[in-house]
């Protein structure tokens, strides 16, 4: 029989750069992989000894922010925002919901009730009776068992000695206050002194001498859930409590007190049922995540989540209560000495001596905040909303980024650059985007290809090679769209969810994967001279796969690109040049619009009595808004937003007797730029496009470029400019006063409905232009001479 050989790991035992790169050339060569992203971390190796073995290479996990949540401890005072490791979407905003809630309902109040780490040594005995005698034995000699623990630990003091005598054989467990340190290996050396002075003790005594000793026989429950540890203790047994009052639970969680204290008791009695250790909705994953991003033990995550969440009325509202009873943290010694983990607990307040009861605390506080918005989740429909998927009846072959190959792109490019050979193709990462419907999408799970991606292509044109940069948008279905944005609207409360889904498909979502594509397929001169080139248009509804191939712009080709936020940089001469770019398309399809569409490019287009059919969608969000952001949507605001509704069937009859065209309808700093040379207008995203007043994307314009200080006088030379232009293209003559009229009803349509999901938006993923556009819009209405 021949003898295996199998390769070694290189350096084994050495922490140095040299072995770890030796190492991690090793893996590349097992693995037939170049394992790229696998190069020389930021950690340096001979930092690492006694916390790994075999370094070769770092995993990054992100960091993300929750809170802050305002403590009042017996260990931490005041505000406290956690970093949190994780790459769960949603947990991190639902750990921040959750803290808000405790915050505004006054904090919450933790204490650490008892500190202890234990190891349980095991003794086999020739009988029963000399078990017994080395429990008696144990009991009789506790304090010279202390005395060894100072031989090997500071920080070590030995509290309890449990010995548990299962026939001949006695489990003693011993727990330990460890200070600031976790205290595994601490309590492992404190142990093994105590057992080393027994075994040298009883050598010689024939009746207690042992038959079996094992340092650790399982009944510690070390990295283990264990009812023993629940009710004795191991780690940090903490608390945490808070109030919630009525008000609060309804404008943060969305729910009522009734409802959570119900969905409890459901919960409790299936805890039950399933002989769970404890009652908790989600506490490992916040723990979890503040393990990983402070360098605690993360196999003691498993121990550490076991907890009591508690839930019961209490004066209108609700009073909640989270015990961790083997909350296993420290904040000297193990992982706690690397680096970035050291900082993340500085951040907290928690580096070094003295901060494991702080630390603990924290752990505790920030659980409780996500269990109660978790259950708020799952008590008002949020929690499914939040996971929907797009049903699909069959597989998808979805489109892949190995898909996009130089074969494909010949093709695409055919039509453009007809005789041109695709030689090669580079595929590079997403480039993130402004657009709010892509940013919805996103948050969701990604299982194809979607978004902006930049691809550099080699093309040779019979002649000579030359390099040409594209951009491949491949667009998510409408469908996916409205899915998404539900789970964003889930968020809101049942009264915005519910809305979302009985009228989304009057919002202008529908077809908005193929409206882009016809149009650039449509060829329209007045569209392509203010769009990205296209090289070519790719459609496969099997693979649900809608891409374009775009020019790529750049900042050394074009100015003001993605400057939603910088009004300051759009003078006067930038406006005049987006205004004479968009004013020829208006003016080319002003009074055509049947033509329009009976060519069908736009799919399905909402017009003014879906708007007013949606009234119930717009007040809730108007409502909403109010709520989260009563310093932008103020009692006035607020009174004029609903008054636009109330009065919408009046005001959009008006509207349609005025003048429509081919509007952008997404007409903003955010999906425009001007090219350097000349200042040329260049509009992209065109998956909104549909009729509508031409107004529409001058008040858009306006909203972004302009400030709350906005003159009358700027007000009307952008009107009258914008009127003469698109009246010269068509060739008719424009009433002054109709074309201020139809502005005004543009801007009150942008206040009712698109603004508003704007705010809903900003309220989970903050855009800072919001609340500044929200207030120009509401500054140009006043401007109109709208009451």
């Amino acid at each position: 029989m021949t003898e295996a050989t199998f390769d070694v790991i290189p350096g084994r035992g050495l922490h140095t750069e040299a072995a770890r790169a030796d190492r991690l050339e090793w893996l590349r060569a097992q693995s037939g992989s170049a394992l790229a992203s696998l190069g020389p971390g930021r950690i340096d190796a001979r930092t690492l000894a006694g916390n790994i073995e075999n370094f070769t290479a770092t995993v990054e996990i992100p960091v993300g922010l929750a809170g802050p949540l305002l403590f009042d401890g017996g260990n931490v005072q005041g505000p406290i925002v956690a970093p949190l490791a994780t790459t769960e979407g949603a947990l991190v905003a639902s750990v921040a919901r959750g803290a808000r809630a405790i915050t505004l309902g006054g904090g919450v109040r933790t204490h650490v009730l008892a500190q202890r780490m234990t190891r349980a040594p095991v003794y086999g005995f020739a009988d029963t009776a000399a078990a017994y005698a080395f429990t008696r034995w144990l009991a009789e000699n506790t304090s010279q068992l202390r005395q060894r623990v100072g031989l090997v630990s500071r920080h070590a003091n030995l509290v309890d000695v449990q010995p548990f005598q299962i026939g001949r054989y006695v489990h003693v467990r011993f727990a330990f206050e460890t200070r600031d340190a976790a205290g595994q290996n601490m309590t492992t050396a404190a142990t093994w002194s105590i057992c080393t002075f027994i075994n040298d003790s009883l050598a010689d005594d024939p009746l207690l001498k042992p038959e079996l000793f094992q340092i650790e026989g399982n009944l510690s429950g070390d990295k283990k859930v264990t009812q023993l540890s629940m009710i004795d203790g191991r780690g940090a047994r903490v608390t945490a409590e808070c109030f919630l009052d009525r008000a609060t639970v309804a404008a943060v969680l969305k729910t009522t007190p009734e409802a959570l204290d119900r969905a409890y008791r459901v919960g409790l009695l299936a805890a039950l049922q399933a002989g769970m250790h404890g009652y908790t909705v989600n506490a490992a994953n916040v723990i979890a995540a503040l393990f990983v991003a402070t360098g605690q033990d993360i196999a003691c995550v498993h121990e550490s989540s076991t907890a009591i969440l508690g839930i019961e009325p209490h004066d209108d509202g609700i009073l909640a209560t989270m015990l961790l009873p083997n909350l296993i943290v420290g904040t000297v010694g193990g992982g706690t000495r690397l680096t970035q983990q050291r900082d993340m607990l500085t951040a907290l307040g928690c580096a070094g001596e003295g901060n494991a009861g702080r630390l603990a605390e924290i752990v505790a506080g920030f659980a409780l905040a996500l269990d109660l918005s978790t259950a708020a989740a799952i008590t008002s429909g949020q929690f499914a909303d939040a996971h929907q998927r797009l049903g699909r009846p069959r597989e998808v072959r979805w489109l892949r980024p190995a898909d996009v190959t130089t074969g494909l792109l010949q093709t695409l490019l055919a039509p453009a650059l007809p005789g041109a050979q695709v030689t090669s193709v580079t595929l590079g990462p997403a480039v993130q985007g402004s657009g709010i419907i892509t940013d919805a999408v996103a948050t969701g799970e990604q299982r194809k290809l979607l978004g902006v991606l930049p691809l550099d292509l080699i093309v040779h044109d019979g002649r000579s090679e030359r390099e040409l940069p594209l951009m491949a948008k491949l667009k998510p279905l409408d469908d996916e769209v409205v899915v998404a944005m539900a789970r964003v609207a889930s968020l809101c409360g049942d009264r915005v969810a519910q809305a979302w889904q009985r009228f989304a498909g009057l919002t202008g979502i529908k077809d908005a994967h193929l409206r882009e594509l016809a149009l650039y397929r449509a060829d329209l001169p007045e569209l392509a001279s203010i769009s990205p080139r296209c090289y070519g248009v790719f459609e496969d509804a099997g693979r649900e796969a809608y891409a374009l191939l775009l020019e790529r712009l750049t900042r050394t080709e074009v100015v003001l690109l993605d400057t939603a936020d910088r009004p300051e940089l759009w003078a006067t001469p930038m406006v005049e040049a987006a205004v004479d770019g968009i004013a020829p398309l208006h003016g080319r399809w002003l009074n055509d619009t049947d033509a329009l569409l009976d060519r069908g490019w736009l799919g399905f287009v909402p017009g003014s009595e879906h708007v007013e059919k949606a009234a119930e969608l717009w007040q809730a969000l108007c409502d909403f808004n109010a709520a989260e952001h009563p310093d932008v949507v103020d009692a006035g605001a607020h009174r004029q937003i609903t008054m636009l509704i109330d009065e919408a069937g009046g005001w959009l009859r008006e509207q349609d007797a005025l003048p429509k065209t081919l509007i952008h309808n997404d007409f903003s700093p955010r999906n425009i730029a001007l090219r350097r040379n000349g200042l040329g207008l260049v509009a992209f995203d065109w998956e909104l496009a549909t009729v509508g007043l031409p107004q529409r994307d001058l008040a858009e314009l306006l909203c972004f470029t302009l400030t709350p200080q906005a003159t009358s006088e700027q007000l009307e030379h952008y009107l009258e400019r914008h009127r003469r232009k698109v009246a010269g293209v068509a060739g008719v003559d424009l009433d002054p006063g109709q074309w201020r009229r139809g502005f005004r009803f543009a801007v009150q349509d942008l206040l009712m409905t698109r603004l508003q999901l704007y705010l809903m938006f900003h309220t989970h993923r903050e855009q800072p232009f919001v609340p500044r556009v929200f207030r120009t819009a509401r500054h140009l209405l006043q401007l109109t001479g709208d009451r």
